[in-house]
């Protein structure tokens, strides 16, 4: 294997192209959601429905999520990456195609989002190994805000434009133009050059993948921090995440109209977008990130549980507006710390075993939401999960291991043999 040199610049070719291909799919993406999103309600009106809808692909990476980063571990994750956008690009098409003769039911619907969480199963932890390949430890912080910050502004111009594309073009072609940014996403990440990994091309078989599971789990157990991040993760999720996937019978109960509820999610991109551009410009001294982690969560769980009290656009605007600023803040900042806390040769494998415990909770926060809100007000099930979710993060914002890994320098970047 040849010798890994971490770059020195931020943006080199091979970031650039890594992101503009992440954010053309973005694009297509966020079209496709929300049109499937409309498509479903207003086929069922049934809020339970879409949460299974929204839980599929979240279980389907609960449970794959730590094979699968195992087997990006010991593979070739440029082929993983190209592959999996290709794979989804085809995916997109053939289901726009179906949309567009009137054939699209809500099974297919299901069966889409399974395969799509699939893909997206092998994408994630190929694309963010790499990632971390692809710029300098120390500026980690503000390649993923910058790259963060370029995808939520794709999609807060995709959110902006969205309800006219919809009402101009239908379903099936705005899902098929999903699928093309997919392929079109192929294509350029073929163009990129991917370091190997320190186990590409070491066997792959249930005994070795099961292996490196096990022992993903006990790094992930025995590594300070990393252990309280995974039960707080899964709690909070499970108590808070759930309103997330019923935007669209939350904008109705508040009595926000169709193209309001377009601005309305067009300003929780904003507020992600100037979060990461913030962070992308601004560097934070590691003394300081402890204390902004905990104070940005303390804010964002007040501010919108004083959302979810009010009604009408300008009020769910504002509070949603803020609240999701902080909460970009203080996920970029852990985020990229825990990375940079586990062992290049083990990153794929350990990034799974947390994102299952996260994911978890989300699914059956979304789940549990859906059905609830059948039944309650949706309003009054947030407050109450959002209260729940804040105390299950404080052990989190107490635990010594956090906060050494968060207030630790950066390792320098190691510099290229004269």
């Amino acid at each position: 294997m040849k010798e890994f040199i971490q770059p020195t610049k931020l943006w080199n070719r091979n970031f650039i192209l890594l992101l503009q291909g992440h954010a053309v799919s973005v694009f297509g993406d966020v079209l496709y959601s929300i049109s499937i999103g409309f498509w479903v309600f207003e086929k069922t009106g049934s809020t339970a429905l879409m949460g299974v809808m929204s839980s599929i692909s979240m279980f389907v990476m609960m449970f794959l999520n730590p094979f699968a980063g195992a087997i990006v571990d010991r593979s070739d994750r440029k082929k993983i990456i190209v592959g999996m956008d290709f794979l989804r690009g085809l995916l997109m098409i053939g289901v726009g195609y179906f949309a567009i003769q009137g054939q699209l039911g809500v099974e297919m619907v299901l069966f889409t989002a399974f395969v799509a969480a699939f893909c997206g199963v092998f994408f994630g932890p190929a694309t963010m190994t790499v990632f971390v390949d692809l710029v300098p430890n120390s500026e980690l912080v503000r390649a993923q805000s910058l790259s963060s910050g370029t995808n939520n502004l794709i999609g807060l111009i995709g959110k902006g434009v969205s309800g006219a594309l919809l009402a101009f073009f239908g379903i099936g072609p705005m899902i098929v133009i999903n699928g093309i940014s997919f392929l079109f996403s192929a294509f350029t990440e073929l163009f990129i050059h991917i370091p190997e990994g320190v186990k590409q091309g070491q066997p792959i078989s249930v005994k070795h993948v099961l292996n490196d599971v096990v022992q993903g789990a006990k790094d992930t157990i025995a590594t300070p921090g990393l252990n309280a991040l995974i039960l707080g993760a899964l709690a909070a999720n499970f108590f808070g995440a759930g309103y997330m996937s019923l935007l669209i019978p939350l904008s109705v109960q508040k009595g926000l109209s169709t193209t309001e509820f377009g601005f309305f999610v067009a300003a929780g991109s904003l507020a992600a977008v100037l979060a990461m551009l913030l962070l992308g410009v601004v560097k934070i001294p590691a003394k300081y990130k402890m204390k902004l982690f905990v104070a940005a969560f303390t804010l964002q769980t007040a501010i919108l549980i004083v959302g979810f009290m009010g009604r009408g656009f300008p009020w769910l605007t504002t509070t949603f507006f803020i609240s999701d600023f902080l909460n970009v803040i203080g996920n970029a900042l852990l985020n990229a710390t825990m990375i940079l806390a586990i062992p290049r040769d083990k990153r794929a494998t350990v990034i799974g075993f947390v994102s299952s415990f996260s994911i978890a909770g989300m699914a059956l926060s979304t789940l549990g939401y859906g059905f609830l809100a059948e039944v309650f007000d949706l309003s009054v099930i947030s407050i109450i999960g959002q209260v729940l979710a804040y105390f299950a993060i404080l052990p989190v914002f107490l635990d010594k291991g956090i906060a050494k890994m968060m207030t630790a320098e950066e390792e320098p970047t190691p510099q290229p043999a004269a």
